[in-house]
């Protein structure tokens, strides 16, 4: 009865604020760039893994709460590849009532344009699946204004609990760097075949979705007194993203700092560039934990609320992303002749990531 209760709250809440996008969506869009834009895949040198668990909206007890996982491997010894990743994602919505789950696959191609600018071009081609437990449901002719849910309904539910279709997104980014800054600019267009989605059998396409992202990092590199080695130093990322998705749009701006192995950002989210709307600020903090020169995790963590009061009531939004880096594994080893490494197709430009 909570349960059911708990969905009809949330539906009038998503009705009356407007869902910013049909897609899911994540604070830390930096820490998940695969899944904005599959040309992200193998835009930097070794593997890169990472998991990210969200909780939104806390207070309501239908709240919504993401996994994701990704992986991307970049390669540098076949010529025009950039890398291959994959991407499972699984959204739950009222305590099972919505859930919603992908599963991708994702080649890139890198192309170098000039010493300081390199474009690399991705797709995702992914198998989703989304179910609905009709169960769970509660409809306008089951409810007395007095006594609530206490009569039987005459809706009467599909034979199918869920839908299963294929889906395809295609990227474009371009990444170049000049000195100490470096920066990406791009985009995405998602569910390119716009497929069916409807539990019933009639027509019910996907809208499509368009991504533009673009963001610089300054860095400012340290030396050890009497070495020149070469050690971690201040990096700056602001940054910036915007989705719309039919007549739903929405922009994230803000900037993350690192120092000494410390992460700290700030971002503010909404759906129009006006400030009496749905609006949320993030504060992001996490830390960089080595295990060799070439291998690191690091664990983020954000806090988001909602700064218009009359939306104050759904609660804050957590997420937590572990990420794993290991630069110096590849795909393909490059080619030994005698005792010097050959790598086909020359060295691509690489830039240091956040």
């Amino acid at each position: 009865m909570k349960r059911k209760i708990s969905f009809l709250i949330l539906f009038n809440f998503l009705i009356s604020c407007g869902l910013t996008a049909q897609d899911f969506d994540f604070s830390q869009w930096y820490n998940n760039p695969t899944y904005y834009n599959p040309a992200y895949v193998g835009l930097t040198p070794g593997f890169k893994a990472r998991f990210t668990y969200r909780r939104q909206m806390v207070k309501i007890p239908a709240n919504f709460k993401t996994y994701a996982f990704s992986a991307d491997i970049a390669e540098r010894n076949l010529p025009g590849a950039g890398g291959i990743g994959i991407l499972v994602d699984n959204y739950n919505a009222s305590q099972g009532l919505v859930n919603h789950t992908i599963v991708a696959v994702m080649p890139s191609v890198r192309v170098p344009i000039a010493e300081y600018m390199v474009m690399q071009l991705g797709i995702q081609a992914a198998f989703v699946q989304k179910r609905l437990n009709w169960e769970n449901l509660i409809f306008p002719d089951q409810l007395d204004p007095r006594y609530g849910n206490i009569y039987p309904t005459g809706f009467v539910a599909p034979n199918n609990d869920k839908v299963t279709y294929p889906d395809f997104t295609a990227g474009l980014l371009f990444q170049f760097k000049g000195n100490n800054v470096s920066g990406v600019v791009g985009g995405a267009w998602h569910h390119l075949t716009r497929p069916n989605e409807s539990f019933y059998e009639v027509s019910s396409p996907l809208a499509r979705k368009w991504v533009v992202h673009m963001d610089l990092l300054w860095e400012q590199d340290q030396r050890s007194r009497g070495y020149h080695k070469r050690t971690a130093g201040f990096k700056i990322n602001p940054g910036f993203i915007f989705q719309n998705q039919a007549a739903l749009s929405q922009y994230a701006v803000g900037v993350n700092f690192y120092f000494t192995s410390i992460y700290l950002g700030m971002w503010y989210k909404n759906e129009a560039f006006t400030y009496d709307t749905y609006s949320t600020f993030s504060i992001m903090g996490g830390i960089k934990i080595p295990f060799s020169e070439v291998a690191n995790m690091k664990v983020m963590y954000s806090y988001d609320f909602v700064i218009y009061p009359e939306y104050s009531f759904t609660g804050p939004t957590h997420e937590f992303t572990l990420l794993f880096e290991f630069d110096d594994i590849r795909l393909f080893q490059p080619k030994t002749i005698g005792t010097a490494k050959y790598r086909k197709g020359g060295s691509a430009m690489e830039c240091s990531p956040f």
